[in-house]
């Protein structure tokens, strides 16, 4: 048979408890019982017995555990599982009635063979007695080992319950991973089209601009195809980033846009995940940005240190709104901005419950406020080290 299980260091630590255990404790009973015994040769033989009794308990357990839960546990078989439960309890049960000792008959008034001080002349030749098939012992050992079965189907089931959460968990993270990386590629292709559009117009018109303009698109996307490689970036370069986007946007709306950034240093002491910011920044362009009325992007940033002393960013991105791009109804819907939700899952997967984001959709305004902890030293500078 096929042995259908998947190694567990947990699971087996727990077995390995119990069956310690389980030698433990009848030896300590054995010497704590017989203080008053003088013959260490019985200690001895009665130790050993339970080392056998003990050991064939065990390797019951053990097949139960390679060859008979993984059908119900794995595999879902509930009938195979119960026939191989059964014969398993059957053979276990035929061997202790194999091997149950088989005592001399003794005098009316002597009940332990230890008791008589020499062995009285003719005694071996008295004819032993079987015991009884089942004896009260057998039941209990039989009753222990069912429970014995249904621990290690419980302790399955745990084990089982926990690797699926943490293949769920790491599916997910593989998923995120997959949708990041999507995202530094994903600042909409229609910007860069438009961008290059109001480029392919500028130069006719402002040819020294349209040459800046080209080098500022030229560094965002050096900065999306290279930098954002790393789990963690220098702010200073998030920032420049940032600016360098909200340059090249600027350009299609002349003298309507009012853009103020404000960060509290100049960043390069600070390090951050890449593209933490970018969806907050382009969905205020989309949503909050007119071409023909005077609209507004306020950015700020602050370092300051929480309870605990952890280095943490407070950002918030507060801008003007569209009314002729809300579908009517006065709110932006967060769905409607790139890689917002997968910035919530981000968040949610790199820091925990270590964080904040709250997002307030007003009748004129939207305002995103962000609380997470930053590094003051490059992560992948110490990992190394």
């Amino acid at each position: 048979m096929k042995i259908h299980n998947k190694f567990n260091k947990q699971e087996y630590i727990i077995y390995a408890i119990i069956i310690v255990l389980m030698f433990i404790i009848p030896t300590v009973s054995t010497l704590f019982h017989g203080h008053d015994i003088d013959d260490t040769q019985f200690l001895w033989n009665d130790t050993v017995k339970n080392f056998k009794s003990i050991a064939i308990f065990v390797l019951a357990l053990a097949v139960h555990d390679l060859f008979i839960a993984p059908l119900l546990v794995y595999k879902h078989k509930v009938l195979a599982y119960f026939v191989g439960f059964v014969i398993l309890l059957g053979v276990f049960y035929g061997y202790k009635c194999a091997t149950h000792p088989k005592e001399p008959t003794l005098p009316p008034a002597v009940t332990d063979v230890r008791m008589l001080p020499s062995q009285p002349p003719g005694i071996k030749n008295m004819p032993p007695i079987a015991p009884p098939l089942t004896q009260r012992h057998d039941i209990i050992t039989m009753i222990l080992l069912v429970f014995g079965f249904g621990t290690n189907i419980g302790v399955k089931f745990y084990s089982r319950s926990l690797s699926a959460r943490k293949e769920m968990e790491d599916l997910e993270k593989e998923n995120l991973t997959q949708k990041m990386e999507h995202l530094r590629y994903q600042i909409h292709p229609h910007f860069f089209m438009n961008t290059l559009n109001n480029i392919h117009a500028l130069v006719d018109i402002d040819p020294e601009k349209a040459k800046e303009s080209i080098i500022d698109l030229s560094r965002l996307m050096r900065y999306v195809l290279y930098e954002c490689n790393h789990d963690y970036v220098m702010a200073a370069k998030e920032m420049g980033f940032m600016e360098n986007y909200v340059k090249l946007m600027r350009i299609r709306y002349n003298g309507n846009l009012k853009f103020m950034l404000t960060t509290p240093d100049d960043g390069t002491q600070v390090w951050l995940p890449p593209l933490i910011f970018i969806s907050f920044v382009e969905n205020a362009f989309k949503h909050g940005v007119s071409t023909t009325k005077p609209s507004f992007i306020e950015i700020k940033g602050k370092i300051y240190h929480g309870d605990d002393q952890e280095s943490r960013l407070l950002w918030t991105c507060r801008n003007s709104k569209r009314q002729d791009n809300n579908n009517g109804t006065g709110k932006v819907s967060e769905a409607s901005g790139v890689g917002l939700s997968n910035i919530r899952h981000r968040l949610d997967l790199m820091f925990g419950k270590n964080y904040t984001l709250n997002i307030t959709d007003g009748e004129k305004e939207f305002l995103v406020e962000m609380d997470i902890p930053v590094k003051t030293s490059d992560p992948e500078a110490i990992h190394n080290a």
